[in-house]
């Protein structure tokens, strides 16, 4: 295995990932992006740039068979989730931290990148011999095996995608200071009090109780389910029924699709998203006050224990231990495996500019997560693909 090669294209993803981001860093320093500035970029990749992204990206590559014959990627996704943030938990109690400096260690846990980073070291290695070892058998190529590994990725993707902008959004919401009493469960005494007479019933009617169940049903849950809508959860939703229901994306992704200049606007639009998103990451670590940060600095290397050391322990434990349960797919081994490894995604600095919570903490424990990003993940991209060389019969 050409070792040299390897390493060169997982530190040569990783750095240019770190170096967008000082970019950004510079540009907020230097006073060209203002916190002001910052924030109207916030606004832009959350209500336009990312939706754009979501939903050319994945409704593309996602279909109703894909959903089938894929069914170890979203088996193993939901497991890693649950063991993330179950790791999350423990740490609250380990560090001895509040309800929400909990609710952020599980969420920094639980949504790592396995958007632009994966992708970007799948391109690195396609071009290197490391390919080889993702073959499937001798009539399998780099090309077929690269698009299967897509497929992998963007399933993860909307999965991922799905839960980060609705749990994940939910975990990271402000706490109210108070609780407020519901005035609607009081009684109120200014009620017109109406005589009663012999006719009069003792009990409230069934009938008239019934009548107001169902309205009262349907009014929660529009409530639950408008609490949880955001730009990008409502992107990918629509990513999921476009790509599953043939006529829908017929009209976006067919040969002679009638709606294929709106799907070629919102691939010109997504392709400036990762790269922006990069510099408003390192913008914001400029921008922000430090003072919450140093006094979280457990909590935010405990994440970075999990997500480089913990998570791709369990996950590859788990992978090769049962790789004889579906097909003998080395490029879905290396996926599965990249799934539960990488930092936390660089989408959650836009997550927590959402919810206006927990920026500053974001910020730093993405800078310094990708700040070590080019030798780690290059040890393991290497370890991954030495195990699988090793276990391919």
């Amino acid at each position: 295995m050409d070792y040299y090669s390897l390493f060169f294209a997982s530190a040569q993803s990783s750095a240019e990932v770190l170096l967008v981001a000082i970019t950004g860093y510079l540009a907020a320093k230097y006073e060209i992006i203002t916190p002001s500035i910052q924030k109207g970029i916030g606004n832009l990749l959350i209500k336009v740039l990312l939706p754009c992204l979501l939903f050319s990206e994945t409704a593309a590559d996602i279909d109703l068979s894909n959903l089938i014959q894929l069914w170890p990627v979203p088996i193993f996704y939901g497991i890693f989730i649950i063991i993330s943030g179950l790791l999350g938990v423990f740490g609250g109690k380990l560090l001895d931290l509040s309800s929400a400096e909990t609710k952020f260690v599980i969420v920094g846990i639980m949504f790592n990148n396995i958007t632009s980073l994966l992708l970007g070291l799948l391109d690195g290695i396609g071009n290197t011999i490391a390919m080889q070892i993702l073959l499937q058998n001798e009539d399998d190529n780099p090309a077929e095996s690269m698009k299967r590994g897509k497929s992998y990725v963007m399933l993860a993707v909307l999965l991922n995608t799905l839960l980060k902008w609705s749990f994940g959004a939910f975990l990271l919401r402000k706490e109210p200071s108070d609780c407020h009493l519901d005035t609607r469960m009081l009684p109120n005494h200014n009620d017109q009090i109406t005589p009663s007479n012999e006719r009069t019933p003792l009990l409230p009617s069934k009938k008239n109780n019934n009548q107001f169940i169902i309205p009262q049903i349907l009014t929660k849950l529009y409530t639950v389910a408008y609490g949880f809508m955001n730009p990008p959860l409502m992107a990918s939703i629509a990513a999921l029924f476009v790509g599953i229901i043939a006529p829908l994306k017929n009209l976006f992704f067919s040969d002679q699709a009638p709606l294929f200049v709106i799907r070629h606007t919102m691939e010109f639009i997504a392709s400036i998203t990762i790269p922006l998103m990069l510099i408003s990451l390192g913008a914001q670590l400029q921008n922000l006050p430090r003072s919450k940060a140093k006094e979280m600095f457990t909590s935010i290397s405990y994440v970075m224990f999990c997500r480089y050391l913990i998570m791709p322990i369990i996950g590859v434990i788990m992978i090769i231990s049962t790789k004889s349960l579906y097909i003998n797919d080395p490029m879905l081994w290396f996926i599965l495996m990249m799934i539960a490894s990488g930092p936390t995604a660089i989408s959650c600095i836009n997550l927590v500019q959402l919810t206006g919570n927990f920026e500053e903490e974001m910020a730093v424990l993405l800078f310094y997560s990708y700040i070590c990003l080019a030798p780690i993940i290059t040890i393991t991209v290497i370890s991954f693909l030495t195990i699988i060389n090793v276990n391919h019969i």
